[in-house]
């Protein structure tokens, strides 16, 4: 029997459909998917039990996918496929974060020869993945990190070597926790400044399909979430960009203390109703799945609130 071919994901408006439905999205963090020959089929098959649709995985984590000059080497490619298909057959969504902080300039991580390298890795990708509609890209994680930030002038060149391959191809850019909004849940003159850069169709704008912050990660980041989500979407209607906005990394639990289960559902909830398109449970749980099951690796709070998360 032939391998289900969705779901097809795209936006229309603030909401990110699958298969032409809107649907909220539930992910999980599963970074370092793209270390291994294939993630486990029990993590896959238990992750879709409990109603998440989308895994984040870092096209860089441990082990890079492309090479430094820009090629997917012979076991990325076999990897991604592997990862891609075993997602389509179950009808979950693949986030791919495409590159990392501190890939040139400066390159803390090594991995590219060249800004042109750095570009055909982003292309490579795309014309890989071309005839799967279950995939959304993230073109850089966090792109002002000082591990090693691009501007959206460049984050730009990436977006329009994607669009040149693959027109429909849905990209965002992610970013850190004061990029988009205050500590305080406000959209200051910076902020604006910055939402603008990444999601207006202004020349030199990075023209993001969905806007991906990564909200600051205070104490009160749960009972802040509907505050935030708010104060960037009323600068998105500002600038007239009905765009989605997608929560891919919100806060984890440090080691050493746990969050409690229902401080994440409360995350959870306040995003959907406030009108976010989609939640990520951020965890390490997905760091180490080259040594270390997924769903093993969760801690206790952890695995209760991704259990009942979708339940109502």
């Amino acid at each position: 029997m032939p391998a289900p071919a969705g779901p097809a994901v795209t936006v229309s408006g603030k909401t990110i459909q699958l298969d032409g439905q809107p649907t909220f999205l539930l992910g999980v963090s599963f970074f370092g998917a793209l270390d291994v020959a294939s993630p486990r089929d029990e993590d896959l098959d238990t992750l879709k039990r409990w109603g998440v649709t989308v895994v984040r995985v870092w096209a860089h984590w441990g082990r890079p996918i492309y090479q430094r000059d820009g090629t997917l080497s012979p076991q990325g490619r076999v990897r991604l496929l592997q990862l891609v298909q075993g997602l389509q057959a179950r009808g979950l969504v693949l986030e791919l974060a495409l590159l990392r902080p501190g890939q040139l300039p400066g390159q803390r991580y090594v991995a590219f020869s060249s800004e042109a390298a750095r570009v055909r890795a982003v292309t490579e990708i795309a014309s890989a993945l071309r005839e799967y509609r279950h995939v959304l890209f993230d073109l850089y994680n966090e792109h002002d990190h000082p591990d090693g930030p691009i501007s959206h002038a460049a984050a730009r060149v990436l977006r329009d070597a994607v669009k040149a391959v693959d027109p429909g191809r849905l990209v965002t850019i992610s970013s850190t926790g004061t990029h988009l909004v205050t500590p305080e849940s406000r959209v200051g003159e910076a902020e604006a400044r910055n939402l603008r850069e990444e999601a207006s169709q202004d020349v030199g704008s990075v023209g993001v399909d969905l806007v991906a912050p990564h909200f600051p990660r205070t104490d009160d980041w749960a009972p802040s979430t509907a505050a935030r989500v708010a104060a960037v979407r009323a600068e998105l209607d500002r600038i007239g960009r009905n765009v989605p906005i997608y929560l891919n990394e919100e806060r984890r639990a440090e080691p050493g203390s746990e969050i409690a289960a229902d401080i994440y559902q409360r995350a959870f909830t306040s995003a959907r109703d406030a009108g976010a398109a989609g939640w990520v449970f951020h965890t390490k749980a997905g760091y180490e799945l080259d040594t270390r099951s997924f769903v093993a690796s969760l801690g206790a709070s952890e695995r209760a609130a991704l259990q009942r998360l979708k339940k109502p």
